[in-house]
């Protein structure tokens, strides 16, 4: 008998489920791996960082990301996936600075999203410094 009702409760927990998790076009963020997570930023966040990471920014992020870092750049318009609200202060005091260091590294999910990794074109200190820069759109 408990595994009648068993089965019919893992038969309907994705009906349940569903209209919590959302639509298919939620963001489904890769978790970055432990070692990442544990990460805290090496770089420190003096005004020649910031401004340093300002400009990457300006060259690599804000078509995507936002002026403002909102997540409404130019280019998202037909996009099914938005790029991350960095604006969100509840939000981004979740994530690691480690998790932001390895989406800027490796990308997100390509499956997805359009978020492709930097690790061949940015340092790791500049990566670093994007995510100062990244955080400050939320303070």
């Amino acid at each position: 008998m408990n595994t009648i009702h068993a089965g019919i409760a893992l038969l309907f927990t994705p009906l349940v489920l569903w209209p919590v998790t959302g639509s298919a076009t939620d963001r489904k963020t890769p978790t970055a791996p432990h070692e990442f997570l544990m990460k805290t930023n090496p770089v420190a966040a003096t005004a020649d960082t910031l401004q340093e990471a300002k400009s990457l920014y300006e060259n690599r992020c804000i078509k995507c990301h936002g002026t403002s870092g909102d997540g409404q750049g130019s280019a998202t318009k037909d996009l099914d996936v938005k790029p991350r609200n960095y604006t969100d202060k509840s939000l981004m005091e979740k994530i690691p600075d480690g998790q932001l260091f390895w989406i800027i590294c490796y990308g997100s999910d390509p499956d997805a999203t359009e978020m492709k990794g930097y690790k061949k074109k940015l340092s790791d200190e500049q990566m670093w410094s994007l995510v100062h820069y990244i955080r400050s759109f939320g303070k």
